[in-house]
């Protein structure tokens, strides 16, 4: 089997559930498209679909748990919410830099649309400015706020439920050559 082939069709397969559905019609049709030969389709095609979405469900998960490892405190105050924000928010094959993409995407997502708690967007973008920010060696980052994020993500860090009114707030971030991140609100 072309190994290169091989591997596109099987990360595809296991990380979109689209192409996934449509493999599983018509298995031979969807390995001819990425060059594989009757054989390799053959081979393909006795693929297990029980198997297949186990394996599936596993990275799933995984893109789940980084993700709320990236975003802590947005996914402490949205619950069990988080991970439907998180798959709405991305799809496909996981990109490079696969935690601070998935972060970034659900970031995006909530800052888009009315979500319950109406600071959750801020929130979620504060946590990943911090997270975009340590990855760097070099920068300097003014991000304007609706709400106050930094007492919000405190709140939130001790336990406590915030109750934040609408107030706006301005973080800056600063590294310069490989130093500690520098955080300040303003």
């Amino acid at each position: 089997m072309p190994l290169k082939e091989t591997q596109a069709l099987l990360a595809l397969l296991y990380t979109d559930a689209r192409f996934r559905e449509a493999f599983f019609r018509a298995p031979q049709d969807c390995a001819r498209q990425f060059g594989l030969g009757e054989a390799e389709a053959e081979t393909l095609a006795r693929i297990d679909p029980a198997a297949v979405a186990r394996f599936a469900d596993c990275l799933k998960g995984k893109r789940a748990l980084d993700a709320r490892k990236t975003l802590p405190l947005t996914h402490r105050a949205l619950g069990a919410r988080f991970d439907d924000e998180l798959f709405a928010a991305i799809a496909g094959a996981p990109s490079p830099g696969r935690h601070l993409a998935d972060a970034a995407a659900v970031a995006r997502r909530l800052a888009r649309r009315s979500a319950e708690p109406d600071w959750i967007g801020d929130l979620a973008r504060f946590e990943l400015a911090f997270v975009a920010a340590a990855a760097r060696r070099n920068c300097v980052w003014l991000r304007l706020f609706r709400y106050p994020v930094a007492e919000i993500a405190t709140g939130l860090a001790r336990g406590e439920a915030p109750g934040a009114r609408r107030r706006p707030s301005v973080g800056l971030w600063l590294r310069l050559f490989g130093s500690r991140l520098f955080y300040a609100r303003l």
